[in-house]
Order: structure tokens, then C-alpha cells, then sequence
């Protein structure tokens, strides 16, 4: 019988103690919690190793705040892209109506020859081209980004698109002396996009090429893997890898320089916008002097 008591007694004083320790670890943990709630402190929970239930419980907790703070600095990170955007947005379009506006007052000056005054009058009006190409863009961008736009997924003709666009930018070919070397394979290559988006991503490209070539330039159409792909190559100067890498996000000039007003940095950012909304890829690489832009479609 005293056995029995005795062994009750040490159950019950074992009990007692794990329990004022469970009450000690959970008060700790309501503490660490409250501090951490409070922004007094950015650790995570540090609990001791002597219930398993109560690790799990303080592992997932720290999961959680892995979460949330992984979550805090995607919001900073996109509020940093809107401020970013903002600014070069009000950049990219003081600039050039400053200029419209100031090649207008020294037209309305009266104080220049006509063949001065016809040559400013000719200067505002494509300063004034360039700021409507540039809004159209930003207004396409912002649409294309929306997560209501969608696409309409069908079968397109690549090599009859790339042909018909390539011959549209003939005239722009010839008057930067520039003779592109087109490969195109034997057979069509049909594959899965939206015809207008392809034709837009296609342009954007050849644009992009003809403002910053510095020599020569090919553009290939071929099959590689059941994939339709297009590859421009032209060479460049003053590129380096980290420009690659951030070639195709709005608003980045290989020069930082946002002086030139026919250059949105919008037209390869909005290429990687219609990609993806094609569930295409795009990408870049360099080698070299020459910048290699590949665009990858599944085939039909």
C-alpha cells in the first residue's frame, strides 16, 4: 500500500513539474510572440528541447514568420517598382514635352528665319510623335499586365509572320545601312500564340535592333526540341551581363541615361509580357559583343 502511495506521490510531483514547465515554455513562447508582434524584436521563437508537441508547434509558427517576412519584402520590393515607375514615368514625359513646349515658345518668338522656324516646327512635332508612341505604350503595358487580359491561345503561322514583319521594316533596314541575314527553315513552322501578339513581340525586337546595332545582324526562325524558336543576334557596344539581365524590365536603358526620347525601355518589356501571356519564353544572352534574344513557342 505505501508503495502505492509513494508511486502515486512521484507520478503526481512529475506531473506537476512537466506541467509548470509546459505553463513556463508556453508563457515563453506568448512572450517571444508579443515582442515579435510589437516590432521589438525580429527573432524567431526559441523554445527548449523537451516536448515534441511543443516544437512542432513553435516550428510551425517560425514557418509562419519565415512567411511573413518573406511576404513584407515582396511588398517593399513591388511598393520600391511602383515609386521606380512613377519617377520614370514623370521623366519619360516632362522630357519630351518640355521640348515640344520649348521649341513652340521659340517659334512663337517671331525671331527666327523660316527655314529655322520650319526646322523647330519639325523637331516638336516628332518630339510630340515620340510622346504619343510613349503613352500608347505605357497604356498597352499596363492592360497587357493586368491579370484580366488574356490572350486568345491558336495555331499562327511563324515563318509567314516573321516574313511579313521583316519586310515591313525594310525602308528602316536601308537607312541604317543594315543588311540582316534571315534564316528560315523549309518547312512552316506552326506554333501556339496569338498572331497579333507574336507580330508585336517579332516588331519589338527588330525596333530594338535597329536602334542599338552597331554592326551586324541576323534573325533565325528554326525547330529545336518541339519548340518554334526565334533568335536575333546583332552586335552591340557597352553591354554587360548585368544589362542582360535586366534587358527586358520596363524602364532599364543601358546607358542610365534617360535623355534619348525615342528609347521608352518599354518595347522589351512588353515583348516578355505578351511571352508570357502566350505561356512562351524569352530570354537573353550575351557572348561576346553580340546580344542573343531567343523567343521559344511550343509547337502546334
Amino acid at each position: 500500500m505505501n508503495w502505492i502511495i509513494i508511486s502515486l506521490a512521484a507520478s503526481s510531483i512529475l506531473l506537476l513539474t512537466y506541467l509548470i514547465f509546459v505553463k513556463k515554455e508556453i508563457k515563453n513562447i506568448t512572450n517571444q510572440l508579443n515582442n515579435y508582434n510589437s516590432l521589438k524584436s525580429g527573432k524567431k521563437l526559441d523554445v527548449k528541447l523537451f516536448d515534441k508537441d511543443i516544437e512542432k508547434l513553435a516550428s510551425s509558427i517560425n514557418k509562419h514568420i519565415d512567411i511573413n517576412i518573406e511576404n513584407v519584402a515582396k511588398q517593399k520590393q513591388a511598393e520600391d517598382e511602383i515609386k521606380r515607375s512613377i519617377a520614370n514615368i514623370s521623366h519619360d514625359l516632362r522630357t519630351p514635352l518640355t521640348s515640344v513646349v520649348g521649341y513652340i515658345q521659340m517659334i512663337k518668338s517671331k525671331k527666327l528665319s523660316e527655314e529655322k522656324e520650319s526646322e523647330y516646327i519639325d523637331i516638336a512635332l516628332n518630339r510630340a510623335k515620340s510622346l504619343k508612341t510613349l503613352i500608347s505604350d505605357f497604356f498597352q503595358l499596363s492592360v497587357i499586365e493586368s491579370p484580366e487580359y488574356e490572350l486568345k491561345i491558336e495555331p499562327v503561322n511563324l515563318n509567314n509572320i516573321l516574313c511579313e514583319v521583316i519586310t515591313s521594316f525594310y525602308e528602316d533596314f536601308v537607312h541604317r545601312n543594315i543588311t540582316p541575314e534571315i534564316n528560315l527553315p523549309e518547312k512552316s513552322l506552326i506554333a501556339i500564340g496569338n498572331e497579333s501578339a507574336v507580330k508585336r513581340v517579332i516588331e519589338n525586337l527588330i525596333i530594338n535592333i535597329i536602334k542599338h546595332t552597331e554592326g551586324e545582324v541576323s534573325i533565325t526562325l528554326k525547330e529545336e526540341k518541339s519548340e518554334a524558336v526565334i533568335i536575333t543576334k546583332n552586335t552591340v557596344e557597352n553591354l554587360t551581363s548585368n544589362d542582360v539581365d535586366l534587358i527586358f524590365n520596363r524602364f532599364h536603358k543601358v546607358d542610365n541615361s534617360r535623355t534619348n526620347s525615342n528609347n521608352t525601355g518599354l518595347g522589351l518589356s512588353i515583348a516578355k509580357s505578351l511571352m508570357e501571356k502566350m505561356n512562351a519564353v524569352i530570354y537573353a544572352k550575351l557572348h561576346e559583343n553580340t546580344l542573343h534574344i531567343f523567343c521559344k513557342w511550343k509547337i502546334k
